[in-house]
């Protein structure tokens, strides 16, 4: 990912995508915003929790207004991909 003014950019699975987080916070949330390059921006809560000396990452992935099915499984996926990414990152 790039650094692009307040938001960061990086490839999506569908082309090039602009994420903008909010700011940081201490209670480990991490909301973002996806822009995909044609229609609105995307909200994505994010929250990360305290476990245990580790920590949860929660994402809530919200259907967009006439989502075909196959697309919003195909994004679930993608996001999938990318927690799974960052929980082999954290493990080292």
């Amino acid at each position: 990912m790039d650094k692009d003014g307040e938001a960061w950019k990086a490839k999506g699975p569908e082309g090039p995508i602009r994420i903008r987080f909010t700011g940081h916070n201490p209670l480990g949330v991490m909301d973002h915003y996806v822009d995909v390059g044609s229609g609105p921006e995307v909200y994505v809560p994010m929250r990360v929790v305290p476990n245990a000396g580790r920590a949860e990452v929660l994402v809530t992935l919200f259907r967009q207004p006439g989502m075909p099915d196959a697309k919003s499984q195909a994004d679930a996926e993608w996001v999938q991909r990318d927690l799974l990414t960052l929980r082999d990152m954290a493990m080292g």
